[in-house]
């Protein structure tokens, strides 16, 4: 049987510090308190103006009233003698009102681009069924042991990829079903790596920032495909 000797145990303790010290500050609190302050300077509200003729819903799990819900977990852990490595995952959901709103936004923006003369009196139904909601702030790292301790990380801002599906129901002024149909635009949303000399927490905000405007992009694009429908 082979024994470890003093030194390897306090190798093996400082290792672990370390992997502890990596660890333990990013976690849920940090993600979530970084997506409020991104929508505190950047509120996502829908029109107050209400459009009769186009009514929204949505169908998008509840939350409560806090911008995002995160959820740490380890998707990888491998503690060998010498060599250890990890995969921290921070999935964070976002409150769904915040891409509603921003969808409400751009169909109140559209509507203006000749879709409500192509109704011509009748009013439309929009239903939300699916939206992009979730990213995922993911830490890999790496701890070796031989003599000294060497440790390094790689995170990233990954999408967790989906799909806005709408729906849309057409009713002429009697309330009678004329049209409906469903349409589906894919996720542009991509991954964000953490460059050296960057701040995790600027990378999570630019992220977001690329997140609203796909949104709002990913919405024409689903307006355009509801309008050709018509």
């Amino acid at each position: 049987m082979t024994y470890l000797n003093q030194k390897t145990f306090q190798g093996l303790f400082m290792a672990a510090t370390i992997t502890l010290t990596f660890t333990s500050c990013l976690g849920p609190r940090m993600v979530n308190k970084w997506v409020a302050h991104h929508y505190q300077e950047n509120p996502s509200e829908a029109p107050k103006k209400k459009n009769d003729q186009i009514t929204i819903v949505s169908k998008l799990p509840g939350t409560d009233d806090k911008p995002s819900t995160t959820e740490k977990n380890v998707s990888h852990l491998l503690p060998l003698i010498f060599y250890w490595q990890f995969d921290y995952r921070n999935t964070c959901t976002l409150n769904p009102n915040l891409p509603v709103n921003n969808f409400t936004s751009a169909v109140a923006n559209y509507s203006g681009h000749g879709l409500k003369q192509k109704l011509n009196g009748n009013r439309l139904e929009l239903t939300i069924e699916q939206m992009p909601q979730a990213f995922v702030v993911d830490d890999k790292g790496h701890i070796i042991w031989i003599i000294y301790v060497f440790g390094w990380e790689k995170l990233n801002v990954q999408p967790q990829k989906q799909e806005m599906v709408v729906s849309y129901r057409e009713l002429n002024p009697n309330n009678e079903v004329v049209k409906t149909g469903k349409v589906t635009v894919s996720d542009v949303n991509a991954e964000m790596s953490l460059k050296m000399f960057q701040s995790l927490k600027k990378l999570t905000w630019r992220y977001l920032d690329e997140y609203d405007a796909n949104i709002t992009a990913m919405s024409k694009k689903c307006m355009d495909k509801v309008s050709a429908d018509l």
